[in-house]
C-alpha cells in the first residue's frame, strides 16, 4: 500500500499533474477559495479533510451538466455506476466493495443531512443541486450502517432572502429526449421565512429499436417536485423543511439474451457483443412513485449546535416485462417420459425464447415498497476549539415488501394488458416477503489538535438491528404461507485518524477504518430449490445471509499550490471483506439469492488532479487502480485467486475546460471529458470469454452564458462507443456458458437553453 501511495506521487511530481485537492473535475477557473465539506458532519476545508474526499460544486455541476448520478460518478476514480433493467436497480461499487442485486447499498446516501435508508430512492434526477460530496472508505463510525464502502452526500440549494429563480429546457435527439426544469426561490416573511420550489420532467422515446413490436425498448418518463423551506424561529434557532415527490413510468428487463443458437446471436458468448437487436414480444414496464418529508431543527447554544430531524419516505415500485425462458412450462413436463426436462431449456433452440420474439412469454412481475420513519439527534461542538467532539443517537422504523413472480401467458402482447399476475394464480410461481425492520445506533466523534499542525480524531458508533421477514407466498411446506423468520445484527464501527499539515499547501493523512452491511433473508425454501432442483447438492446458500463486515487502511495526501491553481489528492488503501455479499441466479429453480464469498482482498491507489494553466483554460483528470481478490469462497473454492466481480482493474479520468469572454458580458464555455474504465468481470468464476473489456467514453459540451442564459450543445458518448454496462453469466451444464447483458447508452447529441431571474 505505502509502495503504491510512493509511486503514485512520484508520477505526479514527475509529470507536473497537481490539481485540486479531492476534486476529480474541473473547478471554475475564477473559484480560488477553498472547498468546504462536511463529510465528517461539520464545515471544513477538504484540504484539512482526513478522508478521500470528491466534492462537486454547483458551478461544476453545472458546467459539467451533472444531471444524475451516474454523471458524477464518472468523473470519480474508483467508483462505478450500473444502470441496470429498471430505475430502481442500480449499482454503486466503491473501491471494490460492491452493490449486488436485491440487497443494500454499500454506502450510506445522505439528502440535506438526512439519511435516505431505500437504495432505490438513489438514481433520480438532480435538480438545483449546491453540492455533491463522494466519500470514499469505510465511513460507518460517521454515517452508520451500509456505508462499508463510503457515503454520498447531497446538499440543496437553500432558500435565501433574494427572489430569484430559472428555467431550462433540453432536447436530445438520439431518445428524442425533451426535459424542462426550473426553480423559484425567494422571501415568503422578510428576514423570517424563506422559500424555495424546484421542478424537473424527462420524456424520453427511448435509444433502442425493438424489431418484433417496431417500437422502442426502452421509453422513460420522470416527474420530480422538491420543496424547501427555511424559518429562522429566532436569532439562534432554524427549522428546515423539505418535502419531494417523483414519478417514473419506465420499462424494465431489457436484457439481451446471450444463448448458442439464439437468433441474431453468431459471435459466441461475450458480454462485449452488442450485435443482438432487441426481439422481445412483450412491453415491459416499471413504475415508481415516491415521497419524502422531512423537519430539522438546528439550535445555537453555548459551546456548539444541538440539531435534530425527523424524516419520512415512502417508495412503491413495480415492474414486469419478459422472462429468461418459458420455465413456467417445467411444470407441464416434469416427470413425464419423454417430454423436456429443466436441461433441455438450455441446450435445444427449439424450446427456449427467453427475451425473443414467439408467444412463449415467461413474463415476470417484481414489486418493491418501501415506508420508513427516521429521528436524529447530534450535539456538535464549536469548530474553533482544541478539542471538538460530535455525540448522538439515531433511530429508524422501516418496512420493505417484496414480490417476484413467474408466470407464462402465450399471448405476445403487453404485460400491462395479461392476466394478473397473483400468487396462487394457474401457471404462476413465485416468492415474496413483508420486511419489519428497525435500527437503533449512538455515536460519538472527537479530534484533538496535539500540536497546532497535527490532529488525532477518533470516530466510534454502535448500530443494532432487528429484522423480521414474513412469507407471503405460499410455497407449500418449503415455504409455508405466514411463516416468519427473525434476526438481530449489530456492530461496533470505529474509525482512527491521523492528520499532519506539513505546510498551508500540504496535507498528510493516515487512517484506519471499520463498516458493516446488514444481513438479511433470501425467498423462504431457496436452499431446497436450488439443491433439488437445480442440482446444487453442496451448495452454501442459506435462506438468511449474515452481515458483511470490511477493515480498511488508507494513507492519503492533499497538496495545494501557487494558490491553489495547482493542487492534488492522492491515497493508497488495503481493505480487507468479509462475509461479501454477491448476487447469484439459479436458473432451474429461478432462485435469486444473495450468496456468500468468505473473504476478499482488495489493494488499490488513486489519485486526481486540476491545473489551471491560465485564467481561463483548466486540465483535470485522475486514475484508480484496483486489485480485488477472492481468498476464500466456500460456495465455489475453485474461485480462489480470481478477481471479485463488478471491480474495473482501473479507472481513468482527462479532461480540459475553457472559458472566455468573447464580447461584453457573454462567455465561451468548452469541455471536454474522457473516461476509461477497465476490464471488469461479472461472475466469481472469471468464466473466460465474459469479461467485459475496457470501455472508452468521451462527453463535450460547448456554449455561451450570458449574466442571466446560457445555450450550450452537449455530447455524451460522442465517438459513438457500443458497449455492454450489465451482465449475468451463467454456467449451467451440459449448456456451459450463457449470458444476459444489457446495452449502454449509445451517442446522444441535444441542446439547452436556460434563463435566469
Amino acid at each position: 500500500m505505502v509502495r503504491a501511495f510512493l509511486n503514485s506521487m512520484a508520477f505526479l511530481s514527475a509529470a507536473g499533474l497537481i490539481g485540486t485537492a479531492g476534486a476529480a473535475y474541473a473547478q471554475a477557473v475564477d473559484e480560488s477559495d477553498a472547498i468546504v465539506v462536511t463529510a465528517r458532519q461539520r464545515a471544513e476545508s477538504l484540504q484539512e479533510t482526513p478522508l478521500s474526499v470528491n466534492a462537486f460544486t454547483a458551478r461544476t455541476i453545472e458546467e459539467a451538466g451533472i444531471d444524475r448520478p451516474s454523471d458524477f460518478i464518472a468523473l470519480t476514480p474508483n467508483v462505478s455506476f450500473i444502470q441496470t433493467t429498471n430505475v430502481g436497480e442500480t449499482q454503486v461499487h466503491i473501491r471494490g466493495v460492491i452493490q449486488p442485486r436485491d440487497t443494500e447499498p454499500p454506502f450510506a446516501y445522505v439528502v440535506d443531512g438526512v439519511l435516505v435508508p431505500n437504495p432505490n430512492a438513489f438514481n433520480g434526477e438532480l435538480v438545483d443541486i449546491q453540492q455533491i460530496e463522494v466519500i470514499k472508505g469505510p465511513i460507518g463510525s460517521i454515517y452508520g450502517r451500509n456505508a462499508i464502502g463510503g457515503a454520498i452526500t447531497v446538499n440543496t440549494v437553500r432558500p435565501g432572502p433574494e427572489f430569484e429563480g430559472r428555467a431550462q429546457a433540453a432536447y436530445e435527439f438520439e431518445g428524442e429526449e425533451y426535459k424542462l426544469g426550473g426553480y423559484v426561490s425567494g422571501p415568503v416573511i422578510q428576514d423570517r421565512l424563506y422559500a424555495r420550489a424546484t421542478v424537473s420532467y424527462t420524456d424520453r422515446a427511448g435509444y433502442f429499436d425493438n424489431i418484433t413490436r417496431n417500437t422502442e425498448e426502452d421509453p422513460f418518463e420522470e416527474i420530480v417536485f422538491r420543496g424547501r423551506a427555511i424559518w429562522d424561529v429566532a436569532p439562534n434557532v432554524e427549522l428546515d423543511f423539505g418535502a419531494g415527490y417523483g414519478k417514473v413510468e419506465g420499462f424494465s428487463f431489457n436484457f439481451n439474451n446471450q444463448f448458442s443458437g439464439t437468433p441474431g446471436f453468431t459471435n459466441g458468448v461475450s458480454t462485449a457483443d452488442t450485435s443482438i437487436p432487441f426481439v422481445g414480444n412483450l412491453a415491459s414496464f416499471n413504475d415508481q412513485e415516491r415521497y419524502n418529508a422531512s423537519a430539522r431543527l438546528t439550535w445555537d447554544v453555548l459551546g456548539g449546535t444541538l440539531a435534530s430531524y425527523v424524516a419520512y419516505t415512502n417508495l412503491e415500485e413495480s415492474m414486469g416485462g419478459e422472462g429468461a425462458a418459458d420455465l413456467a412450462l417445467f411444470g407441464a413436463f416434469l416427470g413425464v417420459p419423454g417430454q423436456p426436462t429443466p436441461g433441455d431449456f438450455f441446450t435445444d433452440p427449439s424450446l427456449y425464447e427467453g427475451y425473443g420474439p414467439t408467444d412463449r412469454d415467461g413474463a415476470q412481475y417484481q414489486e418493491r415498497n418501501q415506508s420508513d420513519t427516521s429521528f436524529e439527534v447530534r450535539f456538535t461542538s464549536d469548530a474553533d476549539q482544541r478539542f471538538r467532539y460530535i455525540v448522538g443517537g439515531y433511530y429508524i422504523d422501516f418496512d420493505r415488501d417484496i414480490l417476484l413472480l413467474t408466470g407464462d401467458f402465450g399471448i405476445g402482447t403487453s404485460i400491462r394488458e395479461a392476466p394478473v399476475l397473483s400468487p396462487g394464480q394457474a401457471g404462476v410461481s413465485g416468492t415474496g416477503g413483508d420486511n419489519a425492520n428497525s435500527a437503533w445506533a449512538v455515536f460519538g466523534q472527537a479530534a484533538y489538535d496535539i500540536v497546532d499542525n497535527l490532529e488525532l480524531s477518533v470516530a466510534l458508533r454502535y448500530d443494532a438491528e432487528d429484522r423480521e421477514n414474513v412469507n407471503t407466498v405460499d410455497g407449500g411446506a418449503i415455504a409455508p404461507l405466514n411463516a416468519t423468520r427473525t434476526a438481530e445484527f449489530d456492530r461496533l464501527q470505529p474509525r482512527v485518524s491521523l492528520r499532519y499539515e506539513a505546510s498551508d499547501e500540504v496535507t498528510f493523512y493516515a487512517t484506519y477504518g471499520e463498516g458493516f452491511r446488514s444481513g438479511g433473508f433470501n425467498p423462504l425454501g431457496s436452499r431446497f430449490r436450488i439443491i433439488n432442483v437445480d442440482g446444487k447438492t453442496d451448495t452454501t446458500v442459506q435462506d438468511a445471509f449474515p452481515e458483511e463486515t470490511s477493515k480498511s487502511y488508507e494513507l492519503g495526501a492533499h497538496l495545494s499550490i501557487l494558490d491553489g491553481r495547482l493542487a492534488v489528492n492522492a491515497a493508497a488503501f488495503s481493505t480487507q471483506v468479509e462475509n461479501a455479499h454477491f448476487f447469484q441466479f439459479f436458473p432451474f429453480s429461478l432462485s435469486r439469492v444473495i450468496s456468500i464469498v468468505q473473504e476478499n482482498e482488495i489493494t488499490g491507489a488513486e489519485f486526481d488532479f486540476q491545473a489551471r494553466l491560465t485564467d481561463y483554460l483548466t486540465v483535470f483528470g485522475g486514475a484508480g487502480i484496483l486489485d480485488s481478490e477472492i481468498t476464500e469462497n466456500n460456495e465455489l473454492p475453485g474461485t480462489v485467486g480470481n478477481n471479485f466481480p463488478f471491480t474495473p482493474d482501473s479507472t481513468v479520468l482527462l479532461g480540459a475546460q475553457l472559458r472566455t469572454p468573447v464580447w461584453n458580458g457573454v462567455d465561451f464555455l468548452g469541455r471536454v471529458e474522457w473516461n476509461r474504465t477497465g476490464e471488469m468481470w461479472f461472475d466469481t468464476e472469471n468464466t473466460p470469454g465474459t469479461a467485459r473489456p475496457e470501455i472508452d467514453l468521451v462527453n463535450a459540451r460547448i456554449g455561451l452564458e450570458g449574466e442571466r442564459w446560457s445555450a450550450t450543445v452537449f455530447s455524451r458518448n460522442l465517438f459513438e462507443e457500443d458497449y455492454n454496462v450489465d451482465a449475468v453469466v451463467l454456467n449451467v451444464p451440459p449448456a456451459s456458458t450463457f449470458n444476459f447483458v444489457t446495452k449502454g447508452t449509445p451517442r446522444t447529441i441535444g441542446i439547452e437553453l436556460g434563463m435566469r431571474f
